[in-house]
């Protein structure tokens, strides 16, 4: 019987995990992981992120733990501040170009802790609709944070 991710995951066999995480498709790849860590609410699979980023740090990981740390860890306290940091990473790796990630930084917005300012969120709404001018999410948020900031 093969093993799945998860349990390689879980028993903290990341050289295993990782072959197996290299034959897959990335997008079953991320939802497993997040199917997972929302079913375990266990740490172990950020712990296997960032071994991953180690190895081959990219954009798609960062975005994976932005997401792990916004859906199935958020009760752990500084998830957000954890996100915050994978959200400007994956910024930083496609050079400002890609809407996914500006609107992770937009998200940031409006968690609890505010980590994005309504100032700094403007700045990234006019960068996704230079990019995407039919982007909803910047459009939205647009609206909602001019008023408050004259």
């Amino acid at each position: 019987m093969e093993e799945n991710l998860e349990r390689y995951i879980l028993s903290a066999n990341f050289k295993d995990a990782e072959a197996k995480y290299h034959k897959m498709d990335f997008q079953q790849f991320d939802d497993e992981i997040i199917i997972s860590a929302y079913n375990n609410k266990n740490m172990i699979y950020y712990t296997f992120l960032h071994y991953l980023l180690m190895k081959e740090e990219s954009a798609k990981l960062h975005n994976l733990a932005f997401s792990l740390f916004v859906n199935a860890l958020t009760p752990i306290e500084g998830a957000y501040h954890c996100a915050n940091y994978h959200a400007q990473r994956a910024v930083e790796l496609t050079n400002e170009q890609d809407t996914f990630s500006l609107e992770h930084l937009l998200f940031l917005n409006i968690v609890p802790d505010k980590l994005v300012s309504d100032q700094k969120a403007i700045e990234i709404c006019h960068k996704i609709l230079a990019l995407d001018p039919s982007n909803n999410t910047a459009k939205s948020s647009l609206k909602e944070l001019l008023p408050k900031t004259k």
